[in-house]
């Protein structure tokens, strides 16, 4: 397993978690925060890891947090603040949501992401936006979309040099989104 030093780590867990009806990486699965889980993973590629989150709570788990620049806009916000915050050009972009993230995902997004402004994951036929590598190139653009209210991710995608990377050989539970009470 590789360790990177040269590219950031971008936690987004500033979400409302309406699905939830509490913060989702603060939720306890098996014994931990959800948000620990993906720290961990993350944590054996990188140590230049960031939080985005709006809850004080976040401080505990000794990571550099950061509150979202643009309230109320959703995870491109998130993007935004992280990649305004990061210190690096390339970025691993996850949301807290996906506990069952594998290290062995973000070193294969890492190694095929050169050239790319976006590189992200695709699993069965779909497309995971927030398990992905971001380069700061997509500021700009990034900004224009939150400027102009057009929240949505993918909305981001067709301004940039994007990479949607197959990810057969990974199983489908490493991309699994924890949404709702059922989903836990």
């Amino acid at each position: 397993m590789a360790v990177y030093h040269n590219i950031g780590i971008i936690i987004l867990a500033g979400g409302k978690s309406t699905r939830m009806g509490q913060d989702k990486g603060l939720m306890l699965l098996n014994q931990k925060a959800m948000v620990e889980h993906v720290i961990a993973t993350c944590k054996k590629i990188s140590d230049n890891i960031i939080l985005i989150a709006n809850l004080d709570a976040y401080a505990q788990f000794g990571l550099p947090v950061f509150k979202d620049k643009y309230l109320e806009y959703g995870p491109l916000s998130g993007i935004y603040t992280g990649l305004k915050k990061s210190k690096f050009d390339y970025n691993v972009i996850l949301s807290c949501d996906v506990p069952f993230i594998h290290e062995g995902v973000l070193e294969f997004l890492l190694n095929s992401c050169t050239g790319y402004d976006i590189t992200v994951a695709k699993s069965e036929g779909k497309i995971h936006p927030l398990v992905g590598v971001c380069r700061k190139t997509c500021l700009p653009v990034v900004k224009k979309n939150l400027d102009e209210k057009k929240l949505k991710v993918m909305g981001i995608f067709d301004d940039l040099k994007v990479r949607e990377l197959d990810m057969e050989d990974f199983l489908p539970e490493n991309f699994r989104n924890i949404n709702s009470p059922n989903d836990l």
